[in-house]
Parts: C-alpha cells; sequence; structure tokens
C-alpha cells in the first residue's frame, strides 16, 4: 500500500496527476482495505474455528480495537494483517519454545456412507486426495509441545485430536495450539454433497475429487487444488497464493488479501478478488456466462475461449488496459489520468453469452484469447 501512495505522489510531482485526482484514487484504495476489513477483521483461531451458540465471542483483535484511534481509519486492515501475522509468529514461538514430541497415528473408518467432511484444525496443513479403497483413512503427523515425554503427547493427541464419523458426516478438528497436525486424507474416489476444510496457520492442499459445494479458508497458507470438480467453489485466504488447476466446478469464488490468484479449468461463474496480488485466469467452459475480477495494487489476465461471443468492460485507474478479442467492436472507451475505460463487444455471430468486467486500481487489465 505504501508502494502505491508513493506511485501516485511521484505522478503528482511529475505533473501527470493533479492533488484532487491523486486523494480520489486513494480514497478508493482505502475504500477497498475496508470492504476486506469487514470481512477478514474477525479471523482469528477462536472465532475461525468456532463461536458461542449466541455468537456473542469477540476476537481479541476487535477487543483490542475498539476505542483504538487507528479502528477507526482505513489502516485498520493493515493493522489486523499486522496482527494476524503476530499471532502466527506468537503461535510459532510458543511452539519453538521446549522440546516437542512426533506422533504418528491413524484413523480408519469405513467410507460406504460418507457424504461430508469438515476439518477444522488450528496450526498445520491439510492434504486430501482419492484412493480406490471404500475406505477412509487419516493419516496424522503431529508435533506436540508442552509435555514432558513420548507417552504424555500421545495422549495428549488423542485427548485433543478429535477424528470421527457423524452418519454421513466425517468431522476432523484441533483447537490446541501447542500441536502442530499434519493431517493426510485418503477418501473413496465418489461424489461427495460437501466439504469444509478451515485452518488458522497452514496450507490446503487437494487432488481429483469431486465436491458438490466446496469450502477452503485459511489465514495464514496457500490453498493448491488439482483436478477438483462439483458445483461450487469457494476459496478464502489472507496470507497467501491461491492456486485452482484443471478444475470443473460450475461457480467459483476466489479472494485473498495477500497473494496471487491463478485459477485454470471450466466455470459458467466465476468471481476472482485479491486486495494485493495478481489475478491470473483460464477458462475453457464455452459456456460461461460471468467473470468477474477485481484487484487493487495487482495486474489482471484472462483468458477465455475463441469461440465464444463475449461482451463486458475493464477498467484501470493507473494501468493500461489491452483487449485482444476476435472481431471486437469497441462501445465507449474512456483514456483521463485516473480513469480508463474500455467497453466491448466480440464475437457477435458465435455462439456463447459471456459477460466479463475486470478492473484494477493500479495494475494492468489484460483480456485476451487461449492459446490453441
Amino acid at each position: 500500500m505504501q508502494e502505491e501512495r508513493r506511485r501516485i505522489l511521484k505522478l503528482v510531482e511529475e505533473g501527470k496527476l493533479n492533488v484532487e485526482e491523486a486523494l480520489s484514487l486513494i480514497e478508493k484504495l482505502d475504500h477497498e482495505k475496508e470492504s476486506h476489513e469487514k470481512k477478514w477483521a474477525s479471523f482469528t483461531p477462536s472465532i475461525l474455528l468456532k463461536k458461542d451458540e449466541k455468537g456473542s465471542q469477540q476476537s481479541a483483535y476487535q477487543e483490542n480495537q475498539e476505542g483504538s484511534p487507528s479502528g477507526k481509519t482505513a489502516s485498520k486492515l493493515m493493522n489486523w494483517i499486522d496482527f494476524a501475522v503476530k499471532k502466527v509468529k506468537e503461535l510459532d514461538l510458543d511452539l519453538a519454545i521446549g522440546s516437542s514430541f512426533d506422533v504418528q497415528h491413524i484413523f480408519q473408518f469405513s467410507g460406504r456412507g460418507l457424504m461430508e467432511w469438515d476439518v477444522q484444525i488450528v496450526n498445520g496443513n491439510v492434504t486430501f486426495k482419492p484412493w480406490p479403497e471404500d475406505e477412509v483413512r487419516i493419516e496424522c503427523e503431529t508435533k506436540v509441545y508442552q509435555t514432558e515425554d513420548a507417552a504424555q503427547a500421545k495422549e495428549a493427541f488423542l485427548k485433543n485430536f478429535y477424528c470421527e464419523m457423524e452418519g454421513s458426516k466425517l468431522r476432523i478438528q484441533c483447537e490446541k495450539k501447542s500441536m502442530k497436525a499434519n493431517v493426510l486424507i485418503f477418501l473413496p474416489a465418489k461424489v461427495y454433497e460437501s466439504a469444509k476444510v478451515k485452518l488458522f496457520s497452514g496450507p490446503i492442499r487437494g487432488e481429483q475429487l469431486t465436491v458438490k459445494d466446496f469450502k477452503a479458508k485459511t489465514a495464514n497458507g496457500v490453498i493448491s487444488l488439482t483436478s477438483l470438480s462439483g458445483e461450487k467453489a469457494e476459496l478464502e485466504t489472507a496470507n497467501g497464493q491461491i492456486k485452482l488447476a484443471q478444475h470443473q466446478f460450475q461457480t467459483v469464488e476466489a479472494e485473498t488479501i495477500h497473494g496471487m490468484i491463478d485459477v485454470s479449468g471450466a466455470g459458467r461463474k466465476l468471481d476472482l478478488q485479491s486486495f494485493n496480488g495478481k489475478i491470473l485466469l483460464h477458462v475453457s467452459d464455452p459456456e460461461c456466462k460471468t467473470i468477474h475480477c477485481s484487484a487493487a495494487t495487482g495486474s489482471v489476465e484472462i483468458s477465455i475461449p475463441q469461440t465464444i461471443k463475449a461482451n463486458g468492460e475493464l477498467k484501470s485507474n493507473l494501468g493500461s488496459l489491452h483487449c485482444y478479442l476476435d472481431a471486437l467492436e469497441v462501445t465507449s472507451e474512456k483514456h483521463e489520468s485516473i480513469t480508463k475505460e474500455l467497453k466491448f463487444r466480440s464475437n457477435e455471430t458465435a455462439k456463447g453469452d459471456l459477460s466479463v468486467f475486470a478492473d484494477s486500481k493500479t495494475g494492468s487489465v489484460v483480456l485476451k484469447h487461449m492459446e490453441r
């Protein structure tokens, strides 16, 4: 954010922007931060994993911000990011103090009735993949801190690591901050109704599964998924990259504050947002209906099929706009110092009806066809 402010001030010094234009652009960036802040301000371990039944639980950050001058300005989001990173570092520091004991444990259940799975872990990582068996297998390699010996570590693991089948749902949960759980889940290759994976600190990875409703969320870590399919995917991380490769979801929603978003595959409706990071989108589905990509300080690059009819709008404040589509007709164009807009339609005789909206406050926006 500071880099973008310096860039704007330099443009003022060079006479390319006047003071009013610079202030207007800075206000837009601040507004972007505010909108993200509303969604992420309470993203702490306790809030992430559970709330009390009345919904009255409040994060330490929120409590700390009450009455604070910084809590009333657009800098709250950056303060929260610093807070979240600080909490992760404190968590790592707490774990680094004293010795740890490695605990390896395997859970195994019948997977014939399994239709849903829900994973919630404070610290560690989660990887899931299919296998040709009818069983569900959960392999845990866990570092247990703040224990005296291996036996006590094993006891602490069994007490605090919950893994059970609840009817048709597999539930895995570990809220203990003094445990770092690395979890590998093998699932029967079939269609699942829903799946939720939530971590406070750590990556989420997965491959080659079909889940109708898939949700993945981590405060600090990458989300990397390959060859997943289903009806809808919701992917969120505060600090990390999101990569969704070769997917077959009808709807994809992906959001990160700090990190790149890289999505490739099919999709009828795609909504990607990054506050500070590049967005790459490659759509192979000729029946795609809507694309919405928004970045504050990163560039946006979208590739669509060559055989699809498309219309839409590209916008940027400081970056350039490029639309490299066949049979392109520019219906409206604006090129001012801090406002660049391009409205278009293309391939009017082709099949399909794709609507594209892409914008970046300070980065460039590119729309083109996929390479054959």
